[in-house]
């Protein structure tokens, strides 16, 4: 009896950051999965949905994507409480635009030309999600000013990168 005494509590807490573990894995699996929706709407049906006037819809129906996508997460917040009008905080939603290859990420800009359908090499949008994971059980130990361990929120950020690219079928 004194042995499980001392052991149950070791492996109650065992068990737990198991359990973490695997929670942890699945939602950065959904985080990314959503990050994979929002960049795959904007660069579906191409290059036209970035020219000035239908910017503003592909952002915004992008963000409302990997809110709808990630509404199924344990820490997800919206301040309206509807994933399907967008706005999520956590994950929040962040995009650029890479017009040439190997070239910085940024905003987009009318002179980039990527609502060209003709470009020799394609933009691309990059989606990056970031997440705040709160664990059930954080197994940390504070030595002299020092966490050892996971602490109690995990905070982590996962993107995904598609090509714009106008597709014809030839006849």
């Amino acid at each position: 009896m004194v042995e499980f005494a001392l052991l149950l509590p070791i492996m109650l807490i065992l068990m737990l950051a198991i359990a973490d573990m695997a929670r942890i894995y699945t939602t950065m699996m959904s985080v990314e999965s959503a990050a994979r929706e929002a960049a795959d709407f904007g660069t579906t049906f191409g290059a036209g949905k970035w020219d000035s006037t239908n910017r503003p819809m592909t952002v915004s129906e992008m963000e409302r994507r990997a809110c709808v996508a990630a509404s199924n997460l344990p820490d997800y917040r919206d301040p309206d409480g509807d994933p399907q009008t967008g706005g999520c905080t956590n994950p929040s939603f962040a995009y650029c635009v890479t017009p040439t290859v190997g070239g910085t990420c940024g905003p987009i800009q009318d002179s980039d030309g990527c609502d060209n359908p003709d470009r020799a090499v394609p933009c691309d949008v990059t989606v990056t999600l970031t997440y705040d994971f709160h664990l059930i059980a954080p197994v940390n130990v504070r030595v002299f000013d020092t966490e050892i361990g996971l602490p109690s929120t995990l905070s982590f950020e996962r993107d995904s990168t598609y090509a714009i690219t106008d597709i014809e079928v030839a006849p």
